[in-house]
């Protein structure tokens, strides 16, 4: 059942309106707001986040990786919606090896024997969309052999479909549709996790990167054997390490860890603070160290873009931090879109100087990840009081660097960022002072902007048209059909909802029968309601028409 496209996206979207409704009575119900509201609130949240994950489990697929982007939205998500999935690991049952190895063949379309002098019996790793197997070539040499999962490409299309309808009726129906770019935000997800399912963007990911970093002997990209790799079918050189957090490895090894912590760090800094592409998952096990302490940079499936216009406006903003002018931190946040039309920037700017100054008047060396934890805790309770928002566009670049500084604070606790990032800050500043004369020139122009457009804009404001009003007889005929079109609107409700008993019993009881005919009754309705709607909208748009 799982795999029909049909019962995903209905299990999808019941979760999501169960989860909506739940949501809206709650409030209802409780209009006054006090601790122990709180704590019933939180318990229905949490309530919903392990539902969602036991479905994600359950389902796979995108949903898997919608609640690892979740659990990173505190903007938008609750603070326990967000703990009750950061257990939720791209880690799934994996697949049969028949099943695989089958895939295999049919990419290559040859014998697994003519290629292969061996491959392991069961994957080395599984994961939502794709899986690793251990293998050698007839010429000696190891490789990793990533193969795709059996029907995920169209699991993961299906799912782009339920997540659409989802984000329809968030910005429809909901507060936090009138909050976030749902257009934006889907168009963001398609694109990133999409390009995960062509194994050829993540093979030219890869290279990438490996012409940007060809010059450090810091870091390694293993290389593609492009003659075996596919669409669906990824053929790489064999790296021996471990994962970057594996303490105990780095002490055999005699491996430095604050020299690899900041090896780390700069990595991070290269990609997600300057214009270019930037890996957008880099947990610990895309990230290996091996025994001469060289860091191997694996899985290139999740990579996102900065534009060279927000990597300047990320920059100036951390020289406002550190040249204590939070002016220009407030004026950056703003034009990257991280600020609501309403906020109130005088108080945001005293709060991110509080905050920021309490923490700088502790011992920054002992910051440790309970340190950094409580700093993520502050930093969500501003983002839920405060309108603040994260633009879509900087999702998985934020996703990034949250992941990144958890394994910063593992490999090395007593970590100094300020101490690190100071060559960094003043490299910014050198460039900065560079450009203050073309950056002077333009505020003039920008300045001038407005008094060079007064005459004409006074033009228009004295040539403009006094249009006439409706007449008495014109409202009450709008009425009139005003009425009409909502009684159709309530006929069409009542019988479409009078459907959804079925389609729910159809769901629990993975009756398809049952579950075909109550949607194909409920569909027909709505596409009624649509009609109907398309026809009330022309009316409208004809009725503006002839009033003004």
């Amino acid at each position: 059942m799982k795999n029909n496209s049909f019962y995903r996206i209905i299990v999808t979207v019941i979760m999501f309106l169960k989860f909506v409704l739940q949501l809206y009575i709650f409030n209802k119900r409780h209009p006054d707001w006090d601790s122990h509201t709180q704590d019933k609130w939180e318990k229905l949240v949490q309530s919903q986040a392990k539902e969602y994950r036991e479905k994600a489990l359950h389902l796979e697929g995108l949903m898997i990786k919608v609640g690892q982007f979740l659990s990173t939205r505190a903007d938008i998500m609750p603070d326990v919606f967000i703990k009750e999935l950061a257990d939720l690991i791209d880690q799934v049952p994996p697949v049969p090896s028949e099943v695989s190895k089958e895939i295999l063949e049919n990419e290559w379309g040859q014998p697994l024997d003519n290629r292969l002098a061996e491959i392991s019996d069961r994957p080395v790793a599984s994961a939502s969309i794709g899986e690793v197997y251990k293998g050698k070539l007839h010429n000696g040499q190891e490789v990793a052999i990533k193969i795709q999962r059996a029907k995920v490409d169209r699991i993961i299309k299906t799912d782009f479909k339920s997540l659409k309808i989802v984000l329809w009726i968030t910005k429809n129906f909901t507060k936090l549709g009138k909050e976030i770019n749902t257009a934006s935000l889907y168009k963001e997800v398609v694109q990133v996790i999409g390009d995960e399912l062509d194994y050829g963007k993540e093979m030219r990911n890869a290279q990438n990167f490996q012409r940007r970093f060809s010059g450090s002997s810091a870091y390694y990209i293993p290389q593609f054997y492009e003659e075996y790799c596919t669409r669906r079918v990824l053929v790489m050189e064999w790296i021996e390490g471990r994962k970057v957090t594996d303490l105990s490895y780095m002490r055999e090894n005699g491996i430095n860890r604050k020299e690899t912590a900041a090896k780390i760090f700069q990595f991070f800094v290269d990609q997600l603070l300057d214009q270019g592409r930037f890996h957008a998952d880099p947990h610990q096990g895309n990230i290996l160290v091996q025994k001469d302490g060289t860091l191997a940079i694996l899985d290139f499936g999740m990579v996102g873009y900065i534009t060279g216009q927000d990597s300047a406006s990320i920059r100036r903003m951390i020289q406002g931090f550190v040249l204590d002018d939070y002016q220009l931190v407030i004026s950056e946040l703003q034009h990257l879109g991280f600020l609501l039309p309403h906020a109130n920037k005088s108080l945001l700017e005293q709060v991110l100087r509080n905050y920021v100054n309490m923490y700088l008047s502790s011992d920054l060396s002992q910051l440790d990840q309970e340190t950094v934890e409580e700093i993520f805790e502050d930093m969500q309770k501003i983002v839920r009081e405060q309108p603040i928002q994260l633009p879509s566009e900087f999702a998985f670049l934020g996703r990034a660097a949250s992941i990144g500084l958890g394994v910063l604070t593992i490999v090395d606790p007593d970590i100094d960022f300020i101490e690190l990032g100071k060559p960094v800050v003043k490299e910014w500043l050198d460039e900065a002072d560079e450009q203050q004369g073309s950056i002077q020139s333009q505020v003039l122009k920008d300045t001038l902007k407005p008094l060079l457009s007064l005459p004409r804009n006074m033009t228009e404001w004295l040539e403009s048209p006094n249009y006439q009003r409706r007449s008495d007889e014109r409202k009450q005929l709008r009425q009139f059909n005003h009425h009409r079109y909502l009684l159709g609107y309530t006929g069409l409700g009542i019988l479409t909802f009078s459907a959804m008993p079925f389609l729910f019993i159809g769901v629990w009881i993975e009756h398809l029968l049952l579950l075909y005919t109550a949607a194909s009754f409920a569909g027909a309705t709505m596409i009624t309601a649509v009609f109907v709607l398309y026809r009330h909208a022309r009316w409208v748009s004809k009725f503006k028409e002839n009033t003004y």
